[in-house]
């Protein structure tokens, strides 16, 4: 069940991205809630789901766009490693590691990205995709994390508690 969620709020989000996204443009670029739903299941929900999760969501991201199919699916990869290394927490909250695999997720998917573009036989200015496209990616995807991150946060929360039970009995004594 938690698998389908995870399917069809990757489809949900991957439809705003073509629909909704390319009229909010911050910095000349649009956020990628794609790439910040798998960077919070991964943070959220374990690197072993976002394993799962992650291929599927950008495959269903490459359907949606006109990305070569896999791309996605092959850029959002290293995320699931990002979040497996923010298993050691400094911290006692997921969501600066969250923001943190996001802002990184970002550059390591736009690197990914054109590789991929430049394998394929396309034209890429690489220090002119790096600084106006790359860079500010990271810091808008970052900065639109929150907007993603609370509904995964809560759909686990709450799987957690009704797997765990927050109910005990206790005595007034």
């Amino acid at each position: 069940m938690k698998y389908i969620m995870a399917i069809a709020a990757a489809e949900l989000l991957a439809l705003l991205h073509v629909s909704v996204m390319p009229y909010l443009e911050v910095l000349g670029v649009t956020p990628d809630l794609v790439l910040i739903f798998v960077a919070a299941w991964a943070v959220v929900r374990g690197h072993e789901e976002a394993a799962i999760v992650a291929p599927l969501a950008g495959f269903i991201k490459d359907l949606a766009t006109s990305d070569p199919l896999g791309a996605s699916a092959l850029a959002l990869t290293p995320i699931v490693l990002l979040a497996a290394a923010t298993r050691i927490r400094v911290v006692d909250t997921e969501f600066l590691p969250t923001v943190v695999v996001v802002a990184l997720g970002s550059l390591g998917y736009g690197i990914i990205s054109m590789v991929v573009l430049a394998g394929t036989g396309q034209s890429v200015v690489w220090s002119d995709s790096i600084l106006r496209v790359v860079l500010p990616a990271c810091l808008v995807n970052a900065l639109f994390t929150p907007l993603v991150y609370l509904p995964v946060h809560i759909f686990s929360a709450q799987g957690r508690l009704g797997t765990i039970g927050t109910r005990r009995l206790t005595s007034p004594l």
